[in-house]
C-alpha cells in the first residue's frame, strides 16, 4: 500500500533537483510506501536524465512516474524574473491535472504537490503535515514568501468576495502559526478525499487560486501551518544565495 505520492510539473530544473531530493530524502518517511509522480518535457534533457537515473538508484521506491508530456508546452522564466500569462496559467492547470489523474489511479492516503522550487529543508515537514491532515485539515500548506527577498508576499491569501473570485492579501498573518486560509499554494499536502475530488481550474491569478477557490466551493477547508518554513528558491542565482547564507526569513517564523 502506497501511502503518500509527491509530485509536481518540472521544467529546466536540473540545477535545484539534487537539493530539492536531498529535502524529501531527509524526512522521516518510509520510501518503500512512498511513489513520485513528475511531469516533464521533451526538451528538457538534462532534468529527465537526473531523473532517470535518481529513479534507478533507488529501487526501494514503489513507483515513480515520469511523463514525458508532448501535447501541453512547458515554460520556464527569464532568470531573475516571473512572467505569468493565462496561457501559461492554462498550461499549468492541464499539467497540474494531469498528473491528478496519476495520483488518483495509485490511490495514497496523501499527496504532497511539492513544486520543483520549493526546498523543505525542516525535516520534519511531511511528519507535520500528514499530522494536520489526520487531525481534520483538508489540505495543508507550509510558510513560503512568493518574492527573493522579503516577506510581503507570503505563501496564503483570502477571497475578497467569493470563492475562486478575485484574492488579496492581508497586511497581516498570524505567521509562525496553524491558521485557515482561503488560498494554499506551492506545497500542498492534500487528504484522499481532496485529491479524489479537487480539480484544478484556470484563474487569473494561477491555478493554485482556481484550486483554492474549487476545494472552497466543496466545503473544503484549507490552513498554514506557518510555523514551518520552505524556502522557495525562484532562480539560479538565488540558489547560490542560499548555499552561502541560507534564507533569513527562516528564523523569523520556523519553530517546529
Amino acid at each position: 500500500m502506497i501511502e503518500l505520492v509527491i509530485g509536481c510539473p518540472i521544467y529546466k530544473r536540473d540545477w535545484i533537483f539534487p537539493y530539492w531530493i536531498s529535502c524529501i530524502e531527509n524526512q522521516n518517511i518510509d520510501f518503500s510506501k512512498t511513489a513520485f509522480v513528475f511531469e516533464a518535457s521533451p526538451d528538457d534533457e538534462a532534468t529527465i536524465e537526473m531523473l532517470v537515473k535518481y529513479r534507478n538508484a533507488r529501487p526501494d521506491i514503489p513507483e515513480f512516474i515520469l511523463d514525458i508530456k508532448q501535447d501541453v508546452p512547458h515554460f520556464s522564466h527569464e532568470e531573475g524574473t516571473r512572467t505569468w500569462s493565462i496561457s501559461k496559467y492554462e498550461n499549468m492547470v492541464n499539467l497540474r491535472n494531469s498528473l491528478l489523474s496519476k495520483v488518483r489511479d495509485i490511490n495514497p492516503n496523501y499527496f504532497f504537490s511539492l513544486d520543483s522550487d520549493i526546498l523543505i529543508t525542516n525535516e520534519n515537514t511531511i511528519q507535520l503535515l500528514i499530522a494536520h491532515v489526520n487531525s481534520g485539515a483538508d489540505a495543508v500548506s507550509p510558510l513560503m514568501f512568493m518574492t527573493p527577498t522579503n516577506t510581503m508576499y507570503p505563501s496564503v491569501m483570502n477571497w475578497i468576495k467569493e470563492p475562486g473570485g478575485q484574492a488579496y492579501r492581508k497586511e497581516q498573518y498570524p505567521l509562525g502559526q496553524y491558521f485557515e486560509s482561503d488560498v494554499i499554494m506551492a506545497a500542498k499536502m492534500m487528504s484522499r478525499d481532496v485529491y479524489k475530488n479537487v480539480d484544478y481550474s484556470l484563474h487569473t491569478q494561477g491555478e493554485d487560486l482556481g484550486w483554492s477557490g474549487n476545494a472552497a466551493k466543496m466545503g473544503y477547508k484549507l490552513y498554514s501551518a506557518s510555523y514551518i518554513y520552505a524556502p522557495h528558491i525562484m532562480h539560479k542565482q538565488m540558489m547560490q544565495s542560499f548555499l552561502s547564507n541560507g534564507d533569513s526569513r527562516e528564523n523569523f517564523f520556523a519553530t517546529a
